[in-house]
């Protein structure tokens, strides 16, 4: 009897030890770091930003610098197109990859700007993650991932000189200088009723300050005065301009790392005015879009071999018979070659490279009116990326 009870308290105790739990910590040494860290590596922002939330040790995996510079390097990259409300209260952004799914519009607030001040001016830009644009007396940088921003006040010359006498042209631009690991914002003015009175200024994210290249060889913009921003490509920033001295086209750059204007060719063969053209990247080249007025058409021009001017060639006509080609204006191209634009209003359209018109979508009725008629908008890529300097700050977002 005795022996029949303690062989039944055995058997108790090994069915216990059977079905007990495995804890966390458990599991954790049967998983190596190296492959969560792998895991990690290839997964998507959103999906990473939720993942903070599961440990301290993740939190502090996601949001270590390096690992974001590895994740935006070698992940998989989203590409999306956002746009900022004209209240400045809200950011909406779409995936256009596959379609223009106005359905799957994300909302976001960023209440950290001052909707009583001045509108925001059509100046957007974008870089490693980062949107900068201009607002009121400063400019701002967001991450829309991780709202993560910073505002920079105008560049001094903008300040020192009485811009209601003067006839002023400005070029703008924001990038990465990888050999420093630092980002610049870029001003470029030029006041041409005021003899040799022109300045280039860029503010240094790791110095934080504005400082100025003195004796520059200076261009000046069209009669198109509105301020332009540059395209950000090979580590320049571009822009269309006019000599100073023949007044011919030219493309001026500034290299981000040598920290210098350059001079480029404009494509042979455009023979449309500078008000009607404008710079930006298709794909892997450098392009130019520009109107053909006559034709009802809009050319994409592109350099096959950088800096080389004979490498212009002339590689898509998009043909407008639906919107005015006053108004069309592309954003970006998708991985595959269609062309995605917006016609200045409320219509998104994609083409693809026949000039053939595939889609085209409404976008003046997003959630919450998050975008109205004319708002800036600008293809940017998802990233973990933080800014140079400890006083960012992060906006508060009731979206989901």
């Amino acid at each position: 009897m005795r022996k029949r009870r303690r062989r039944e308290r055995r058997m108790v105790k090994k069915k216990k030890r059977k079905t007990k739990k495995t804890t966390p910590t458990q599991l954790k040494q049967y998983v190596p770091q190296e492959l969560i860290i792998e895991i990690l590596l290839n997964l998507p922002v959103k999906s990473l930003i939720r993942f903070q939330c599961l440990s301290k040790a993740w939190f502090s995996l996601i949001s270590d610098p390096d690992f974001a510079k590895y994740h935006f390097q070698f992940a998989p990259h989203t590409r999306r197109i956002e746009f900022i409300s004209n209240d400045l209260q809200q950011t909406t952004s779409i995936d256009f990859e596959e379609h223009l799914d106005l359905r799957n519009a994300i909302v976001k607030r960023c209440n950290f700007l001052d909707p009583q001040a001045e509108s925001l001016i059509p100046i957007i830009s974008s870089c490693r993650g980062f949107i900068f644009f201009h607002h009121s007396s400063s400019f701002c940088i967001l991450n829309p991932c991780t709202k993560v921003h910073r505002q920079i006040p105008l560049a001094p010359g903008e300040f020192e000189t009485n811009i209601e006498l003067y006839h002023f042209y400005y070029l703008y631009g924001f990038g990465y200088d990888e050999l420093r690991d630092d980002y610049l914002v870029v001003s470029v003015s030029f006041f041409p009723d005021v003899e040799d009175l022109s300045r280039l200024e860029y503010f240094s994210l790791k110095d934080n300050k504005w400082k100025e290249i003195k004796d520059t060889y200076f261009h000046f913009t069209s009669d198109k005065i509105d301020p332009r921003v540059g395209s950000l490509f090979n580590d320049a920033i571009h822009w269309l301009a006019l000599h100073s001295d023949s007044l011919m086209e030219v493309i001026i750059a500034f290299d981000l790392t040598e920290r210098k204007l350059f001079e480029m060719a404009y494509p042979n063969g455009v023979e449309h005015k500078s008000d009607h053209c404008e710079l930006w990247v298709f794909g892997e080249f450098l392009s130019l879009w520009a109107m053909d007025c006559e034709n009802n058409s809009i050319e994409i021009w592109l350099m096959k071999e950088y800096n080389v001017p004979s490498s212009w060639i002339k590689a898509i006509i998009l043909p407008m018979e639906i919107l005015s080609p006053h108004q069309f204006t592309p954003i970006c191209s998708t991985k595959n070659g269609d062309i995605i634009g917006t016609d200045g209003e409320n219509i998104l359209l994609r083409y693809n490279d026949e000039g053939e018109t595939i889609e085209g979508s409404s976008y003046c009725c997003f959630p919450d009116s998050a975008v109205s008629n004319g708002s800036p908008s600008i293809m940017y890529t998802e990233s973990l990326l933080s800014l140079p300097g400890d006083d960012m700050q992060a906006y508060e977002d009731d979206s989901d």
